[in-house]
């Protein structure tokens, strides 16, 4: 086996297996009513906003009608709110509730917390290298997204 794939394989290993500890440690651990993927989304809303659907959906890297069903959900939950653009009908914005600011507050600073312990004893040189490499690797992955094959 080369090299190169030797490298791969453990990255996607390490993906996959933080991927899953995440997916599964922090839902149960934390997130009491909602999915992760919930939560970044009021994240990303929480940073960004008031944001529309389609920007929310580019920066999640999904298509535009999966974040519609998404977004609903935390309108009915009354953690988002959807706002039209006076100037503009057409446009809708999303903007996170003051219940879901609450929420989120709550949230983050528990997840910051749980984060907190687990990478308490890695040395903050080697969380720099690591993340680095990651953006590195995102950049590169970026690039070659917009190449013609």
């Amino acid at each position: 086996m080369s090299n190169h794939q030797l490298l791969f394989d453990r990255f996607m290993m390490i993906i996959l297996h933080g991927r899953k500890g995440m997916a599964t440690l922090v839902p149960d651990q934390l997130l009491e009513e909602l999915s992760l993927e919930q939560f970044q989304l009021i994240r990303l809303v929480y940073k960004n906003g008031p944001i529309r659907a389609s920007e929310l959906a580019d920066m999640l890297f999904v298509h535009r009608s999966a974040i519609t069903v998404r977004v609903d959900k935390l309108v009915k939950k009354g953690l988002l709110e959807r706002q039209r653009d006076e100037e503009d009908r057409r446009n809708v914005f999303l903007n996170v509730s003051e219940k879901g600011k609450t929420y989120y507050e709550t949230l983050e600073k528990k997840i910051n917390e749980f984060v907190g312990s687990i990478i308490q004893d890695i040395p903050k040189e080697d969380m720099e290298n690591f993340l680095n490499v990651f953006e590195t690797i995102a950049s590169y992955i970026e690039r070659f997204e917009g190449e013609p094959s």
